[in-house]
């Protein structure tokens, strides 16, 4: 019998403790909603992390949207940390949308993970198609995967841009990259002529058509020279000729995009084909010039 009794009050006191925790739990959850839905956030921030606290604090675990309002608002106010770890634990739960993966992917850039950012950018573009920030996603997805090098993804993923990439200077310079990684030179040739229209001073773009004329004169100069040693004919020689036009009309077009990118970027190394450009030209003094320039 007193068993039975002491039972009786063991579970009177556990009934009345746990309707009082989740009362508790309840007034929590207004004061949090509360404040969130009148815009104040901060209010609304420390408000969730009681929340979530007290429901840890009790061996449960908060529904989704608790962390992904406490995740955001973390966000909103440049608590980067907090609203990583809170949008982590919202995006394993229903409570996950575009907004989960496009607010994780700003923060994983703001302290520079960007393998983390580009999982996120890459969940964005596959699931949201439709989200009000797929233009900006899509695009910083390109972005992530030059700069990590993934350029086959890039190659692959840059017809399906809707940013208007051929007006963007920056997508333009990325798929110039993406180009040239992955051997495309002709081309990148073009790409770098078209990204000039956008931007007369690119220095990568400058820097890839400079070189690349640099190199074609370079390389039909040595050769037809290697021909006509071996074959020392009129025709032989006429052929030379021919060449040597096409040389020296690469050569000033090199020199055209080295001066501009010298003015630019006076570094040593434009100096230098400059002032091989020149000795090519016969212009001793130039070519002396930007000979110490190189050194």
């Amino acid at each position: 019998m007193k068993n039975h009794v002491l039972f009786a009050v063991l579970f009177t006191l556990l009934f009345f403790v746990s309707c009082s925790s989740l009362r508790s739990l309840d007034e929590l959850s207004k004061t949090a909603d509360t404040a969130y839905e009148a815009g104040k956030q901060e209010e609304a921030l420390e408000a969730y992390g009681r929340l979530i606290k007290a429901h840890r604090d009790q061996g449960r675990e908060p529904e989704g949207m608790i962390y992904q309002r406490a995740g955001l608002l973390a966000f909103a106010l440049n608590e980067t940390a907090k609203a990583i770890e809170y949008l982590e634990l919202a995006r394993h739960s229903p409570a996950a949308d575009e907004k989960t993966y496009s607010t994780l992917a700003k923060a994983y850039r703001e302290i520079d993970n960007l393998s983390r950012e580009i999982t996120m950018l890459e969940k964005y573009v596959e699931d949201y198609p439709l989200g009000p920030e797929y233009k900006d996603m899509q695009r910083r997805y390109f972005e992530t995967l030059v700069e990590s090098l993934n350029y086959q993804q890039a190659y692959t993923l840059w017809p399906q841009l809707i940013a208007d990439p051929e007006s963007d200077e920056a997508l333009l310079t990325a798929y110039m990259q993406t180009l040239q990684a992955l051997g495309h030179e002709r081309q990148a040739t073009l790409k770098a002529e078209e990204i000039l229209k956008v931007n007369i001073n690119n220095i990568k773009a400058l820097d890839w058509l400079a070189k690349r004329h640099f190199r074609q004169a370079d390389n039909l100069y040595r050769r037809e020279m290697q021909a006509y040693e071996q074959n020392r004919t009129q025709r032989q020689y006429a052929r030379l000729l021919e060449a040597l036009e096409v040389v020296n009309t690469d050569l000033r077009i090199a020199l055209d995009y080295f001066k501009r990118l010298y003015t630019q970027d006076p570094r040593g190394e434009y100096a230098s084909y400059m002032a091989n450009i020149y000795e090519r030209f016969q212009d001793d003094d130039n070519a002396r010039y930007y000979r110490r320039r190189a050194q």
